[in-house]
């Protein structure tokens, strides 16, 4: 299966994004793996009182446990 930057995926249930690809020129995506950031359910935002700067978490994923998400739902 192929998958994109911005593509919406489950790994193991867990709803991720991936955001690095094993052709990125960078190379920190291993071969037949996925970039996927799962967010972070505990940071707050900034106007709540968040203290420091987030450093995101990329967990490098093999493909072969993700599935696409085929539907999203839109929030204003």
């Amino acid at each position: 299966m192929k998958f994109y930057k911005g593509q919406f995926v489950l790994f193991d249930g867990l709803p991720a994004v991936v955001v690095g690809l094993e052709d990125d020129p960078k190379g920190f995506v291993p071969e037949d793996h996925v970039g996927l950031w799962f967010g972070d359910p505990q940071v707050k935002r900034k106007s709540e009182g968040w203290p420091r700067e987030v450093k995101p978490e990329i967990w490098t994923v093999p493909k072969e446990y993700c599935e696409p998400i085929k539907e999203v739902e839109y929030k204003h």
